[in-house]
Protein backbone atom coordinates (compact mmCIF):
# COMPACT_ATOMS: atom_id res chain seq x y z
CA UNK A 1 0.00 0.00 0.00
CA UNK A 2 1.80 3.49 -1.32
CA UNK A 3 2.19 6.23 1.24
CA UNK A 4 -0.69 8.40 -0.44
CA UNK A 5 -3.44 5.41 0.21
CA UNK A 6 -2.21 4.96 3.80
CA UNK A 7 -2.80 8.55 4.26
CA UNK A 8 -6.55 8.43 2.65
CA UNK A 9 -7.62 5.88 4.61
CA UNK A 10 -6.08 7.69 7.84
CA UNK A 11 -8.07 10.57 7.23
CA UNK A 12 -11.05 8.38 6.18
CA UNK A 13 -11.05 6.43 9.37
CA UNK A 14 -10.94 9.69 11.37
CA UNK A 15 -13.53 11.23 9.50
CA UNK A 16 -15.80 7.90 10.63
CA UNK A 17 -15.01 8.68 13.89
CA UNK A 18 -16.03 12.10 14.09
CA UNK A 19 -19.39 11.76 11.88
CA UNK A 20 -19.71 8.39 14.29
CA UNK A 21 -19.32 10.60 17.49
CA UNK A 22 -22.08 13.21 15.85
CA UNK A 23 -24.64 10.72 15.03
CA UNK A 24 -24.10 8.99 18.85
CA UNK A 25 -24.66 12.87 20.31
CA UNK A 26 -27.56 13.89 17.24
CA UNK A 27 -28.94 10.43 15.69
CA UNK A 28 -31.26 12.38 13.62
CA UNK A 29 -28.54 15.12 12.15
CA UNK A 30 -28.29 13.83 8.20
CA UNK A 31 -25.02 15.51 7.10
CA UNK A 32 -23.63 13.52 9.98
CA UNK A 33 -24.30 10.00 8.40
CA UNK A 34 -24.05 11.81 4.84
CA UNK A 35 -20.43 12.66 5.84
CA UNK A 36 -19.25 9.12 6.97
CA UNK A 37 -20.69 7.73 3.91
CA UNK A 38 -18.61 9.48 1.70
CA UNK A 39 -15.81 8.77 3.78
CA UNK A 40 -17.04 4.68 3.51
CA UNK A 41 -17.27 5.47 -0.31
CA UNK A 42 -13.71 6.59 -0.54
CA UNK A 43 -12.37 3.52 1.04
CA UNK A 44 -14.38 1.26 -1.22
CA UNK A 45 -16.86 0.30 1.67
CA UNK A 46 -19.49 0.93 -0.96
CA UNK A 47 -22.56 -1.04 0.80
CA UNK A 48 -21.66 0.81 4.16
CA UNK A 49 -21.72 3.88 1.97
CA UNK A 50 -25.33 3.12 0.43
CA UNK A 51 -26.58 2.31 4.35
CA UNK A 52 -25.59 6.04 5.32
CA UNK A 53 -26.81 7.84 2.42
CA UNK A 54 -29.81 6.03 2.48
CA UNK A 55 -30.25 7.45 6.60
CA UNK A 56 -29.25 10.47 5.19
CA UNK A 57 -32.17 10.79 2.70
CA UNK A 58 -34.51 9.48 5.20
CA UNK A 59 -33.74 12.09 7.56
CA UNK A 60 -33.68 15.19 5.00
CA UNK A 61 -35.46 13.62 1.71
CA UNK A 62 -34.77 17.18 -0.11
CA UNK A 63 -31.12 17.05 -0.50
CA UNK A 64 -30.33 15.79 -3.57
CA UNK A 65 -26.45 15.26 -2.93
CA UNK A 66 -27.13 11.91 -1.09
CA UNK A 67 -29.21 10.95 -3.96
CA UNK A 68 -26.58 11.39 -6.65
CA UNK A 69 -23.58 9.94 -4.32
CA UNK A 70 -25.90 6.61 -3.53
CA UNK A 71 -26.47 6.19 -7.43
CA UNK A 72 -22.43 6.50 -7.59
CA UNK A 73 -21.94 3.98 -5.19
CA UNK A 74 -24.65 1.86 -6.51
CA UNK A 75 -23.47 2.44 -9.79
CA UNK A 76 -19.69 0.96 -8.31
CA UNK A 77 -21.81 -2.29 -7.65
CA UNK A 78 -22.37 -2.19 -11.19
CA UNK A 79 -26.30 -1.54 -9.84
CA UNK A 80 -26.81 0.91 -12.58
CA UNK A 81 -30.69 0.59 -13.16
CA UNK A 82 -31.36 1.27 -9.00
CA UNK A 83 -28.20 4.11 -9.96
CA UNK A 84 -30.13 5.32 -12.25
CA UNK A 85 -33.16 6.18 -10.37
CA UNK A 86 -31.03 8.13 -7.77
CA UNK A 87 -29.19 10.19 -9.99
CA UNK A 88 -33.27 10.49 -11.95
CA UNK A 89 -34.26 12.24 -8.15
CA UNK A 90 -31.13 13.84 -7.38
CA UNK A 91 -32.07 15.57 -10.88
CA UNK A 92 -35.59 16.42 -10.28
CA UNK A 93 -34.42 18.00 -6.65
CA UNK A 94 -31.43 20.24 -8.66
CA UNK A 95 -32.22 20.20 -12.53
CA UNK A 96 -28.97 23.03 -12.59
CA UNK A 97 -26.91 19.83 -11.59
CA UNK A 98 -24.67 18.88 -14.73
CA UNK A 99 -22.83 16.35 -12.60
CA UNK A 100 -25.85 14.19 -11.86
CA UNK A 101 -26.61 14.26 -15.93
CA UNK A 102 -23.07 13.41 -16.21
CA UNK A 103 -22.97 10.07 -14.04
CA UNK A 104 -26.52 9.11 -15.24
CA UNK A 105 -25.24 9.11 -18.62
CA UNK A 106 -22.47 7.16 -17.29
CA UNK A 107 -24.57 4.44 -15.88
CA UNK A 108 -26.58 4.55 -19.17
CA UNK A 109 -22.99 4.19 -21.14
CA UNK A 110 -22.54 0.92 -19.08
CA UNK A 111 -25.69 -0.76 -19.49
CA UNK A 112 -25.16 -0.31 -23.40
CA UNK A 113 -27.64 2.73 -23.76
CA UNK A 114 -25.28 4.91 -25.74
CA UNK A 115 -27.77 7.52 -27.06
CA UNK A 116 -29.30 8.09 -23.80
CA UNK A 117 -26.15 8.83 -22.21
CA UNK A 118 -24.99 11.15 -24.79
CA UNK A 119 -28.40 13.12 -24.43
CA UNK A 120 -27.35 13.14 -20.69
CA UNK A 121 -23.85 14.38 -21.72
CA UNK A 122 -25.04 17.04 -23.89
CA UNK A 123 -27.43 18.20 -21.25
CA UNK A 124 -24.47 18.42 -18.61
CA UNK A 125 -22.56 20.45 -20.70
CA UNK A 126 -25.58 23.06 -21.60
CA UNK A 127 -25.85 23.43 -18.01
CA UNK A 128 -21.78 23.52 -17.21
CA UNK A 129 -19.71 24.22 -20.80
CA UNK A 130 -16.59 23.76 -18.46
CA UNK A 131 -17.41 20.22 -17.09
CA UNK A 132 -14.09 18.67 -18.15
CA UNK A 133 -16.11 14.77 -17.12
CA UNK A 134 -18.79 15.79 -19.35
CA UNK A 135 -16.98 16.35 -22.44
CA UNK A 136 -14.50 13.82 -21.41
CA UNK A 137 -17.68 11.19 -21.24
CA UNK A 138 -19.29 11.98 -24.20
CA UNK A 139 -16.10 11.47 -26.21
CA UNK A 140 -15.51 7.49 -24.71
CA UNK A 141 -19.36 7.46 -25.75
CA UNK A 142 -18.59 8.67 -29.49
CA UNK A 143 -15.70 5.94 -29.69
CA UNK A 144 -17.95 3.09 -28.95
CA UNK A 145 -20.69 4.48 -31.82
CA UNK A 146 -17.19 4.89 -34.28
CA UNK A 147 -17.73 8.52 -34.43
CA UNK A 148 -13.82 9.02 -33.73
CA UNK A 149 -13.43 12.39 -34.66
CA UNK A 150 -16.07 13.55 -32.76
CA UNK A 151 -14.70 11.92 -29.91
CA UNK A 152 -11.46 13.74 -30.40
CA UNK A 153 -13.20 17.02 -30.16
CA UNK A 154 -14.95 16.28 -26.84
CA UNK A 155 -11.26 14.95 -25.84
CA UNK A 156 -9.34 18.07 -26.72
CA UNK A 157 -12.11 20.22 -24.46
CA UNK A 158 -11.69 17.71 -21.70
CA UNK A 159 -8.28 18.06 -21.80
CA UNK A 160 -8.22 22.07 -22.24
CA UNK A 161 -10.56 22.54 -19.49
CA UNK A 162 -7.89 19.72 -17.37
CA UNK A 163 -4.74 19.16 -18.60
CA UNK A 164 -4.01 17.09 -15.55
CA UNK A 165 -6.80 14.70 -16.42
CA UNK A 166 -4.71 11.13 -17.77
CA UNK A 167 -8.14 9.92 -18.36
CA UNK A 168 -8.94 12.42 -21.39
CA UNK A 169 -5.34 11.62 -22.76
CA UNK A 170 -5.80 7.56 -22.38
CA UNK A 171 -9.10 7.73 -24.30
CA UNK A 172 -8.02 10.04 -26.79
CA UNK A 173 -5.07 8.35 -27.85
CA UNK A 174 -7.13 5.16 -27.88
CA UNK A 175 -9.36 7.24 -30.63
CA UNK A 176 -6.01 8.01 -33.07
CA UNK A 177 -5.65 4.41 -32.20
CA UNK A 178 -8.71 3.33 -33.93
CA UNK A 179 -8.29 5.72 -36.84
CA UNK A 180 -4.97 4.26 -37.58
CA UNK A 181 -2.90 7.68 -36.38
CA UNK A 182 -0.68 5.45 -34.24
CA UNK A 183 2.25 8.01 -33.56
CA UNK A 184 -0.76 10.34 -31.97
CA UNK A 185 -1.67 7.39 -30.05
CA UNK A 186 1.76 6.88 -28.77
CA UNK A 187 2.16 10.56 -27.80
CA UNK A 188 -0.98 10.53 -25.72
CA UNK A 189 -0.33 7.51 -23.90
CA UNK A 190 3.14 9.14 -23.13
CA UNK A 191 1.42 11.81 -21.50
CA UNK A 192 -1.02 9.98 -19.92
CA UNK A 193 1.68 7.76 -18.07
CA UNK A 194 3.83 10.85 -17.13
CA UNK A 195 0.58 12.48 -15.56
CA UNK A 196 -0.04 8.85 -13.42
CA UNK A 197 3.22 6.68 -13.92
CA UNK A 198 1.15 3.65 -11.88
CA UNK A 199 -1.63 3.50 -14.18
CA UNK A 200 -1.68 -0.06 -15.94
CA UNK A 201 -3.83 0.33 -18.91
CA UNK A 202 -1.79 3.43 -20.20
CA UNK A 203 1.10 1.55 -20.65
CA UNK A 204 -1.32 -1.38 -22.22
CA UNK A 205 -2.62 0.77 -24.56
CA UNK A 206 0.46 2.71 -25.34
CA UNK A 207 1.75 -1.43 -25.98
CA UNK A 208 -1.29 -1.77 -28.32
CA UNK A 209 -0.14 0.96 -30.52
CA UNK A 210 3.64 0.03 -30.31
CA UNK A 211 2.53 -3.82 -31.61
CA UNK A 212 0.51 -2.15 -34.03
CA UNK A 213 3.22 -0.07 -35.29
CA UNK A 214 5.55 -2.93 -35.42
CA UNK A 215 7.56 -2.24 -32.61
CA UNK A 216 7.58 -5.35 -30.59
CA UNK A 217 10.18 -5.41 -28.14
CA UNK A 218 8.91 -2.21 -26.55
CA UNK A 219 5.22 -3.67 -27.04
CA UNK A 220 6.58 -6.39 -24.49
CA UNK A 221 8.47 -3.98 -22.39
CA UNK A 222 4.86 -1.77 -21.92
CA UNK A 223 2.35 -5.34 -21.28
CA UNK A 224 5.33 -6.04 -18.76
CA UNK A 225 5.74 -2.94 -16.54
CA UNK A 226 1.74 -3.04 -16.75
CA UNK A 227 1.68 -6.65 -15.54
CA UNK A 228 4.48 -5.43 -12.65
CA UNK A 229 2.40 -2.57 -11.59
CA UNK A 230 -0.93 -4.92 -11.39
CA UNK A 231 0.07 -8.77 -11.79
CA UNK A 232 -3.28 -10.07 -11.59
CA UNK A 233 -4.16 -8.18 -15.15
CA UNK A 234 -5.19 -10.75 -17.55
CA UNK A 235 -5.57 -7.98 -20.27
CA UNK A 236 -1.96 -7.32 -19.92
CA UNK A 237 -0.74 -11.21 -20.33
CA UNK A 238 -3.26 -11.50 -23.56
CA UNK A 239 -2.05 -8.59 -25.08
CA UNK A 240 1.83 -9.55 -24.42
CA UNK A 241 0.94 -13.05 -25.32
CA UNK A 242 -0.48 -11.93 -28.65
CA UNK A 243 2.63 -9.64 -29.48
CA UNK A 244 4.83 -12.53 -28.85
CA UNK A 245 2.44 -14.72 -31.20
CA UNK A 246 3.50 -11.62 -33.57
CA UNK A 247 6.84 -12.11 -33.73
CA UNK A 248 6.26 -16.14 -33.20
CA UNK A 249 7.53 -17.13 -30.64
CA UNK A 250 4.15 -19.36 -29.62
CA UNK A 251 5.46 -20.97 -26.57
CA UNK A 252 5.88 -18.11 -24.67
CA UNK A 253 2.58 -16.63 -26.21
CA UNK A 254 0.84 -19.89 -24.98
CA UNK A 255 2.24 -19.21 -21.92
CA UNK A 256 0.66 -15.84 -21.51
CA UNK A 257 -2.39 -16.70 -22.25
CA UNK A 258 -2.53 -19.60 -19.99
CA UNK A 259 -1.63 -17.26 -16.97
CA UNK A 260 -4.12 -14.39 -18.92
CA UNK A 261 -6.75 -17.79 -18.83
CA UNK A 262 -5.79 -18.64 -14.65
CA UNK A 263 -6.37 -15.11 -13.65
CA UNK A 264 -10.14 -14.39 -15.67
CA UNK A 265 -11.32 -18.00 -16.66
CA UNK A 266 -14.71 -16.05 -18.19
CA UNK A 267 -12.13 -13.88 -20.42
CA UNK A 268 -13.01 -15.47 -23.99
CA UNK A 269 -9.74 -13.52 -25.86
CA UNK A 270 -7.43 -15.71 -24.37
CA UNK A 271 -8.97 -19.08 -25.38
CA UNK A 272 -9.48 -18.08 -29.01
CA UNK A 273 -5.53 -16.27 -29.08
CA UNK A 274 -4.36 -19.71 -27.40
CA UNK A 275 -6.26 -21.71 -29.49
CA UNK A 276 -4.84 -19.70 -32.72
CA UNK A 277 -1.52 -20.15 -31.52
CA UNK A 278 -1.31 -24.02 -30.82
CA UNK A 279 -3.49 -24.32 -34.45
CA UNK A 280 -0.23 -22.23 -36.12
CA UNK A 281 1.56 -24.90 -34.21
CA UNK A 282 -0.29 -27.85 -35.97
CA UNK A 283 -2.27 -29.08 -32.95
CA UNK A 284 -5.94 -28.77 -33.75
CA UNK A 285 -7.10 -30.74 -31.12
CA UNK A 286 -6.24 -28.18 -28.58
CA UNK A 287 -6.77 -25.48 -30.64
CA UNK A 288 -10.54 -26.42 -31.20
CA UNK A 289 -10.81 -27.32 -27.79
CA UNK A 290 -10.31 -23.58 -26.93
CA UNK A 291 -12.00 -22.09 -29.30
CA UNK A 292 -14.98 -24.42 -28.70
CA UNK A 293 -14.52 -22.14 -24.68
CA UNK A 294 -14.08 -19.19 -26.49
CA UNK A 295 -17.01 -19.53 -28.60
CA UNK A 296 -19.36 -20.78 -25.29
CA UNK A 297 -18.42 -17.65 -23.77
CA UNK A 298 -18.62 -14.94 -26.68
CA UNK A 299 -21.35 -16.44 -28.51
CA UNK A 300 -21.94 -13.18 -30.53
CA UNK A 301 -18.31 -12.57 -31.87
CA UNK A 302 -17.58 -12.96 -35.55
CA UNK A 303 -14.01 -13.42 -35.35
CA UNK A 304 -14.38 -15.99 -32.82
CA UNK A 305 -15.85 -18.32 -35.47
CA UNK A 306 -14.09 -16.97 -38.26
CA UNK A 307 -10.80 -18.34 -36.26
CA UNK A 308 -12.08 -21.77 -35.47
CA UNK A 309 -13.54 -22.04 -38.83
CA UNK A 310 -9.76 -21.42 -40.17
CA UNK A 311 -8.27 -24.26 -37.75
CA UNK A 312 -10.98 -26.92 -38.65
CA UNK A 313 -10.26 -25.94 -42.90
CA UNK A 314 -6.67 -26.72 -41.74
CA UNK A 315 -8.11 -29.88 -40.31
CA UNK A 316 -9.54 -31.29 -43.19
CA UNK A 317 -12.84 -30.63 -41.85
CA UNK A 318 -14.36 -28.51 -44.33
CA UNK A 319 -18.02 -29.12 -43.53
CA UNK A 320 -17.73 -27.65 -39.84
CA UNK A 321 -15.19 -25.08 -41.16
CA UNK A 322 -17.91 -23.69 -44.01
CA UNK A 323 -20.57 -23.14 -40.46
CA UNK A 324 -18.51 -21.21 -38.88
CA UNK A 325 -17.74 -18.82 -41.84
CA UNK A 326 -21.41 -19.10 -42.33
CA UNK A 327 -21.83 -17.99 -38.45
CA UNK A 328 -19.02 -15.10 -38.65
CA UNK A 329 -20.70 -13.20 -41.76
CA UNK A 330 -24.70 -13.79 -40.29
CA UNK A 331 -22.68 -12.21 -36.79
CA UNK A 332 -21.01 -9.51 -39.14
CA UNK A 333 -22.22 -9.52 -42.44
CA UNK A 334 -20.03 -6.15 -43.51
CA UNK A 335 -17.10 -8.48 -43.24
CA UNK A 336 -13.98 -5.57 -43.86
CA UNK A 337 -16.03 -2.97 -43.01
CA UNK A 338 -17.00 -4.43 -39.37
CA UNK A 339 -14.45 -6.48 -38.73
CA UNK A 340 -11.51 -6.66 -40.55
CA UNK A 341 -10.77 -1.98 -41.04
CA UNK A 342 -11.68 -2.00 -37.55
CA UNK A 343 -8.36 -4.09 -36.81
CA UNK A 344 -9.89 -6.75 -34.81
CA UNK A 345 -8.32 -9.28 -36.06
CA UNK A 346 -4.28 -9.88 -36.63
CA UNK A 347 -3.90 -10.82 -40.76
CA UNK A 348 -7.41 -10.40 -41.17
CA UNK A 349 -7.33 -10.19 -44.91
CA UNK A 350 -4.99 -13.17 -44.91
CA UNK A 351 -7.22 -15.71 -42.89
CA UNK A 352 -10.70 -14.39 -44.84
CA UNK A 353 -8.50 -14.84 -48.10
CA UNK A 354 -8.48 -18.74 -46.49
CA UNK A 355 -11.93 -19.14 -46.04
CA UNK A 356 -12.87 -17.50 -49.56
CA UNK A 357 -10.55 -20.13 -51.01
CA UNK A 358 -12.39 -23.19 -49.24
CA UNK A 359 -15.55 -21.87 -50.38
CA UNK A 360 -14.62 -21.36 -53.68
CA UNK A 361 -14.35 -24.85 -53.53
CA UNK A 362 -17.62 -25.82 -52.02
CA UNK A 363 -19.19 -23.62 -54.89
CA UNK A 364 -17.23 -24.81 -57.94
CA UNK A 365 -18.41 -28.40 -56.20
CA UNK A 366 -21.30 -30.01 -58.83
CA UNK A 367 -22.13 -33.31 -56.53
CA UNK A 368 -23.85 -30.80 -54.00
CA UNK A 369 -26.97 -29.42 -54.74
CA UNK A 370 -27.63 -26.18 -56.40
CA UNK A 371 -28.97 -24.18 -53.48
CA UNK A 372 -26.31 -25.49 -51.15
CA UNK A 373 -23.86 -23.98 -53.22
CA UNK A 374 -26.02 -20.88 -54.26
CA UNK A 375 -26.40 -20.62 -50.07
CA UNK A 376 -22.59 -20.76 -50.09
CA UNK A 377 -21.67 -18.70 -52.99
CA UNK A 378 -23.50 -15.60 -50.51
CA UNK A 379 -20.92 -16.46 -47.88
CA UNK A 380 -18.41 -16.23 -49.96
CA UNK A 381 -19.15 -13.26 -51.26
CA UNK A 382 -19.89 -11.32 -47.68
CA UNK A 383 -16.74 -12.39 -46.46
CA UNK A 384 -15.16 -10.17 -50.11
CA UNK A 385 -17.57 -7.75 -48.89
CA UNK A 386 -19.96 -7.74 -51.83
CA UNK A 387 -23.55 -7.31 -50.65
CA UNK A 388 -25.42 -6.40 -52.71
CA UNK A 389 -24.01 -9.15 -54.97
CA UNK A 390 -24.49 -11.73 -51.61
CA UNK A 391 -28.16 -11.09 -50.96
CA UNK A 392 -28.99 -11.91 -54.96
CA UNK A 393 -27.08 -15.38 -53.93
CA UNK A 394 -29.29 -15.42 -50.93
CA UNK A 395 -32.40 -14.77 -52.66
CA UNK A 396 -31.53 -17.91 -55.38
CA UNK A 397 -31.03 -20.33 -52.54
CA UNK A 398 -34.39 -19.66 -51.34
CA UNK A 399 -35.86 -19.90 -54.38
CA UNK A 400 -33.83 -23.56 -55.20
CA UNK A 401 -35.03 -24.75 -52.08
CA UNK A 402 -32.12 -24.27 -49.79
CA UNK A 403 -33.39 -25.25 -46.17
CA UNK A 404 -33.35 -24.40 -43.02
CA UNK A 405 -34.75 -20.93 -44.56
CA UNK A 406 -34.41 -19.17 -41.12
CA UNK A 407 -30.67 -18.71 -41.68
CA UNK A 408 -31.48 -16.83 -45.08
CA UNK A 409 -34.23 -14.76 -43.49
CA UNK A 410 -31.32 -13.38 -41.01
CA UNK A 411 -28.75 -12.55 -43.47
CA UNK A 412 -31.50 -10.90 -45.82
CA UNK A 413 -32.35 -8.92 -42.74
CA UNK A 414 -28.84 -8.10 -42.11
CA UNK A 415 -28.78 -7.28 -45.36
CA UNK A 416 -30.93 -4.42 -45.32
CA UNK A 417 -29.64 -2.71 -42.25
Amino acid sequence: MCDETIRENYINDRLIEECTEEIRVNPQKGSAYYGRGIAYYDKGEYYKAIDDFTEAIRLEPDEAPAYKDRGIAYSEKGEYDTAIGDYSEAIRLDPQDGSAYTHRGIAYYEKGEIDKAINDYNEAIHLDPELASAHNARGIAYSEKGEYDTAIEDYNEAIRLNPQDDSAYTHRGIAYYEKGEIDKAINDHNEAIRLDPQDESAYINRGNAYDKKGGYDTAIEDYTEAIRIKPQNALAYNNRGTTYRNIGNYDRAIEDYTEAINLDPQFAAPYANRGNAYGTEGEYYMAILDLNEAVRLRRDHALIYLTRGIIYQMSGDNDTAIEDYDNAVRLCPNYQTDLIDRNFLHGGEELASLAVELLDCVVDDSSRPKAFRAYYAGVKILLQNNRHKARRRFKRALELGFNPDAKIAEHLENLTI
